[in-house]
């Protein structure tokens, strides 16, 4: 009986179970950026940066690499680290205290620098001028 079954088990077709994608893949096609998700699903975007995008909203917590196709050409695989920044968030600055300061300092600047500049402009000219009169005696 065992030889009975072991002979059906041979007999039947065997079918590979696709391995399990870990990583997404973005091509580039006719009508833009596909973003395949290691699910399996599809989705359309218009450009490269709005495709990474989706893949930090498909797997926020999840950094995966991503493989760049264009044209039925391989381009590279990215990983999480080199990926660009995000289209619709800056990224953070680096001393964000000193930003901070000196915004601040170029709003309450900005309004008087247009009067310095033109009074220095006026005292130089004066200056040179007074300069020009003095060398001639």
């Amino acid at each position: 009986m065992t030889t009975q079954v072991l002979a059906q088990v041979l007999e039947r077709p065997r079918r590979r179970s696709a391995p399990a994608r870990s990583h997404f893949t973005l091509r580039h096609e006719e009508a833009g950026w596909t973003l395949l998700q290691p699910d399996g699903r599809a989705r359309q975007f218009a450009t490269f940066e709005a495709g990474i995008d989706g893949v930090r909203e498909a797997a926020p917590a999840r950094k995966t690499p991503i493989d760049v196709w264009q044209d039925g050409q391989y381009i590279c695989c990215l990983p999480p680290e080199q990926w660009p920044h995000s289209a619709t968030a800056a990224p953070k600055p680096l001393f964000p205290a000193t930003e901070r300061y000196a915004n601040r300092a170029a709003r309450w600047l900005m309004p008087m620098a247009g009067t310095f500049f033109w009074l220095a402009l006026v005292i130089v000219a004066l200056a040179a001028g007074l300069g020009s009169k003095l060398a001639l005696l």
